[in-house]
């Protein structure tokens, strides 16, 4: 889904690499070069017309081309279970709930991104009062791409909380994730600058992913300007600044989606069907990593030793006695090989 194998989709990649080597799959990860609509069309299109026709493929929906991804497999007569993005909104009536509409499409697991975006403003509001006390708490945003339902969603996770906590939302700025990831770094440096000047009494900063939280506090700590800062995605870099007191707050978790919808899709296509446990349309819930549970998670975020995880215990294929699926991540930390 994205062009490299960098940041939170590395993570990801890596994750499901293990989880398809312990289900015997074989997993085939094509990139989008572009990082935007029309090049994941392109590259959608090209696994759908593989001279060896894959027995299904897990994607990602984007704004305005949903219908056409479903409709092209559809016609190839291949499985879709889609993953870490809701089915836009203008495009809802039309793809409807999984297996509604679309008989191929037959499951979709998403983080909840705007009950993540609203856990994390508020988290940040919260604790701006605590260490600011008496001051009005000012909260601005940086965001990505508007084309991204990842992004709205978020961001639309950030007014509510700002608004719920009664705090005041100065601003909420998109980027564009279409250009190079140097010129976006770029761009958010500058933004960041740019708040901080036309804000001078701005609080906390709420970022929609954790490598912009970065660069931001880079920018803060140019500045010595001392702001309550937050991203989302669990970011090995923003892990350890989460351990160290250089970042307050990331959400994530959700990295894990890629690796065990392959567990699903293995037991269905092994004739087990997941339609009544876990359902077709499964909501995930991110977590909140701080300085108050880092310690509970940090070594295994740091160390990434994914293939110590066994993935089999996940199946009810190869395992006939297991009555439910359990993929929280307070099970993961336990489920790790003899």
């Amino acid at each position: 889904p994205h062009s490299s194998d960098n940041q939170f989709w590395g993570t990801a990649h890596d994750f499901a690499r293990n989880s398809a080597r312990d289900l015997n799959i074989k997993l085939t990860i094509l990139y989008n070069r572009g990082n935007n609509r029309f090049s994941y069309l392109k590259s959608f299109e090209k696994a759908v017309n593989a001279s060896r026709k894959p027995d299904l493929i897990i994607g990602i929906f984007y704004r305005f081309i949903g219908t056409r991804l479903l409709e092209m497999a559809k016609n190839k007569d291949i499985p879709v279970f889609m993953i870490n993005t809701n089915i836009p909104d203008d495009e809802k009536a039309k793809i409807g709930s999984p297996r509604e509409r679309f008989e191929n499409f037959i499951g979709h697991m998403a983080p909840d991104e705007k009950a993540a975006g609203d856990l994390l403003a508020r988290y940040l509001i919260k604790k701006a009062r605590i260490r600011f006390p008496g001051n009005q708490i000012q909260i601005a945003g940086l965001s990505g791409h508007r084309g991204s339902p990842v992004s709205l969603n978020r961001s639309l996770g950030l007014k509510n909380g700002a608004a719920a906590e009664n705090a005041v939302l100065r601003q909420l700025i998109f980027s564009d994730w279409n250009k190079p990831h140097d010129q976006v770094k770029q761009d958010v440096i500058t933004q960041t600058k740019v708040l901080l000047k036309r804000y001078p009494n701005l609080t906390a900063l709420w970022y929609v992913c954790d490598w912009m939280a970065m660069a931001g506090k880079t920018v803060m700590g140019q500045m010595d300007k001392e702001i309550i800062t937050g991203g989302i995605d669990w970011e090995k870099e923003a892990v350890f600044a989460v351990k160290n007191g250089l970042l307050d707050a990331s959400m994530g978790g959700h990295f894990t989606e890629l690796g065990f919808s392959l567990v699903l899709v293995h037991d269905y296509l092994h004739g087990r069907d997941f339609h009544d446990d876990p359902g077709t349309g499964i909501k995930t819930k991110m977590t909140l990593l701080t300085q108050e549970n880092i310690d509970r998670f940090y070594m295994f975020l740091m160390n990434r030793n994914w293939e110590a995880i066994d993935f089999k215990s996940y199946s009810k294929i190869l395992n006939p006695e297991l009555k439910t699926y359990d993929f929280s991540f307070k099970t993961l930390l336990t489920r790790t090989k003899e």
